[in-house]
């Protein structure tokens, strides 16, 4: 006969938690992923490390209003 594993070795198993851990990871509240960092703008929380995405200031026009016009 067969044991089967403990419920709380298959929810470790399963997820990498015990099942009483594995409801209080933080979650981003824009995206619902499980997160370690969170970025807020003006207090307000835009997004977490899971998404969005950093871009080079330097290579985005948008970032340069005087780009494009004559600086004479």
């Amino acid at each position: 006969m067969k044991m089967r594993d403990d419920p709380i070795i298959r929810s470790m198993e399963r997820t990498g938690y015990p099942p009483w851990l594995s409801d209080d990871r933080p979650k981003c509240p824009c995206c619902g992923q499980e997160c370690e960092t969170i970025y807020k703008a003006d207090g307000e929380i835009v997004g977490c490390d899971s998404c969005l995405i950093a871009y080079d200031a330097w290579e985005e026009d948008a970032c340069f209003p005087n780009r494009g016009r004559d600086e004479y």
